[in-house]
């Protein structure tokens, strides 16, 4: 059996109640955060990763601050993902608490007790007891993807760039010392952002008792990043 750390401990002591409260309110400002995220990448789609931009620059004192411009956005976005994933802690508003908060066996049947209390009407009994069995699975397995996405190689390695870089100085982090680490590429954040989604829904879902998109919030964000983006036209100076 796996050592539990302080913070997971210090879960594990309190009410069950107090921790379902705990993961309510968590889980929406978790959502919160996850969407500034999503707003950053379609943002991104365009400063970082599209020629839009770019292609208006000639070599000029002003590529060197464009290219300031650039990295900072895609910086804020690593950041940004990489506090959605920190490590647990009850002052923390991320995916790893919120999971620490509802893993127990009790705890799920709490929260499919409340999606079949929903439907009281004895004429929905069955949609009532489907609805409740689909809180359990989806809250299961957003527990396992949330787990794996924990042990990825891919997000030890956007976390390594993130301590390192962005927001210490160091010449080596604690993951290096404890042995090699994958050096991060771009893209790898576009592909834990992407397994987050399904995560963050199902969560959201079931422990708030309410559905979100947030297929939704990005077709939204990209119409309005590209609404800027392609609109802005730079000129030299002469």
């Amino acid at each position: 059996m796996s050592k539990r750390n302080d913070p997971e401990k210090a879960i594990a002591r309190l009410p069950k109640p107090d921790r379902l409260r705990l993961a309510k309110a968590k889980m929406k400002k978790v959502l919160d955060h996850f969407l500034y995220v999503v707003e950053l990448h379609a943002n991104n789609s365009f400063v970082v990763f599209s020629p839009v931009l770019a292609s208006q620059i000639p070599r000029s004192y002003a590529a060197n601050a464009f290219r300031i411009f650039q990295r900072s956005m895609y910086q804020i976005e690593i950041v940004r993902l990489c506090a959605i994933w920190d490590g647990v802690d009850l002052d923390k508003e991320n995916i790893p608490t919120v999971v620490a908060l509802i893993d127990d066996d009790e705890l799920i049947e709490m929260l499919a007790e409340e999606t079949r209390s929903q439907h009281p009407d004895r004429r929905d009994q069955q949609f009532a007891e489907e609805r409740a069995s689909q809180a359990r699975t989806e809250l299961l397995h957003a527990i396992a993807d949330a787990r794996s996405v924990l042990r990825s190689e891919r997000l030890a390695s956007i976390m390594n760039v993130r301590d390192k870089y962005l927001a210490h100085s160091l010449e080596a982090t604690r993951r290096e010392k404890n042995g090699p680490v994958q050096p991060m590429k771009y893209g790898d954040e576009t592909k834990v952002m992407d397994a987050s989604i399904p995560i963050l829904e199902n969560l959201y879902c079931w422990v708030n008792g309410t559905s979100f998109s947030i297929g939704n919030s990005q077709r939204i964000d990209q119409k309005n990043a590209e609404a800027l983006w392609t609109g802005c036209k730079f000129v030299a100076l002469r």
